[in-house]
């Protein structure tokens, strides 16, 4: 029987599976690799061996499971759950809230697919995997076990918080796809072009030589030799315009804000209250640096709806520029309740694990930072732009 966890080595685990997800999430191309390591992470986290992702099909009326870990052959890619009301999945997606059975068997609100009775699951965890702003959820990430549990709030918003990662990296593979796609066009219509326009260059330079190799005079002569001096010019100007580099880098602002949107829509139950205002400039980054501060924003704005004040509408801000030589600059802020004291227990290792990770997480990028929490929280960071091959994107 293994070793039951202690809630400090769970906590630790759970986020270095977002931080291991994050990494591959935004290196990797391949999104069946993606769903599969999410699968495997989330159960390793929670200590369970069955877990699954659900792609909400195209008709919008039944869940197919992608991927998975723990199960036998036959379910990932060939077994389908209704999305109906009636069961706990369909429950996820109309109310956009985790769906949580501790024991199945005394359930009374759902109804549950038969491969979940016949691998022996008795408790589920369910938590939607947003899609892009406006748009409807990818699916579902749900966690299986074969016990009775209680799946605590710590773990569940662990859990949700890693299905708004898995969302965005969702996103960013279908969106690079697309533009691959387009690329591939673009280039097969450049290539066109570029034939066409070298071939009439090719028959206008015949053309001037032709001409000047057949008049007497000097002067035109000239002007003919430096026409045709200016067409070839052309030409070789249309042959290097014709390239294509490969995607390694990120649109930091349209990411955290997309991450921002989604914390934002399927972590908080009135989240028609809350705001999230953005001043972003197109910031492309590395990676590597792009999956830090995505965690980071993370946590920032996680608390933000955690903590939010009852009673009054909650704004959120996020903003992206740089600033000449001095560096990359994110401001993630809200106007709720403030730090309180939470500096001060954190400084004594009282408590405060959330900013201990923040800052954990900015040391790693050489990052500077300062907390304001007088009216709300802010969090100014400064990552220096030499060490991370920031640029804006019409440079």
């Amino acid at each position: 029987m293994p070793k039951k966890r202690s809630k400090a080595s769970d906590l630790l685990a759970q986020r270095e599976a977002i931080v291991r997800f994050g990494r591959l999430a935004l290196q990797s191309e391949d999104l069946d690799e993606i769903l599969q390591e999410a699968c495997r992470l989330t159960a390793e986290a929670l200590g369970t061996s069955l877990s699954k992702v659900l792609e909400l099909q195209e008709e919008g009326r039944s869940l197919l499971v992608v991927a998975g870990v723990g199960w036998d052959d036959g379910v990932v890619g060939e077994e389908r759950i209704p999305a109906l009301e009636t069961s706990s999945e369909g429950f996820a997606l109309k109310t956009g809230l985790p769906a949580v059975s501790d024991d199945i068997a005394e359930e009374d609100r759902f109804d549950y697919a038969d491969f979940l009775k016949r691998h022996g699951v008795k408790a589920i965890v369910n938590v939607v995997i947003p899609g892009p702003d406006g748009s409807p959820a990818y699916g579902l990430l749900q966690v299986d076990s074969r016990e009775e549990r209680e799946f605590g709030t710590v773990e569940i918003e662990f859990l949700q918080s890693y299905a708004n990662l898995l969302g965005a990296a969702i996103e960013r593979r279908r969106f690079q796809r697309r533009l691959s796609e387009s690329l591939h066009v673009q280039e097969r219509l450049n290539a066109e072009l570029e034939h066409r326009i070298n071939n009439n260059l090719s028959v206008i330079s015949a053309m001037l030589r032709l001409k000047a190799g057949r008049t007497a005079h000097p002067e035109v002569k000239q002007e003919l030799s430096e026409v045709l001096t200016q067409v070839d010019a052309l030409k070789a100007v249309y042959r290097q315009l014709h390239s294509s580099g490969q995607i390694d880098e990120i649109d930091l602002g349209g990411h955290l804000s997309s991450l921002c949107h989604n914390i934002v829509t399927f972590s908080a139950s009135e989240a028609a209250d809350i705001r999230v205002e953005t001043e972003i400039a197109a910031v492309l980054v590395e990676a590597r640096t792009a999956v830090t501060l995505g965690l980071v924003a993370n946590e920032v704005v996680t608390n933000s709806v955690k903590h939010r004040p009852s009673g009054r509408p909650l704004t959120i801000r996020l903003g992206v520029w740089t600033d000449g030589d001095d560096g990359l600059h994110v401001v993630l802020g809200d106007d709720g309740k403030g730090l309180g004291d939470a500096l001060e227990k954190k400084a004594e290792r009282l408590s405060g694990s959330g900013l201990l990770l923040i800052e954990g997480l900015l040391r790693q990028l050489g990052a500077e930072w300062d907390w304001s929490g007088k009216k709300g929280t802010e969090l100014a960071i400064r990552v220096p732009l030499s060490s991370h091959h920031v640029r804006h994107a019409a440079d």
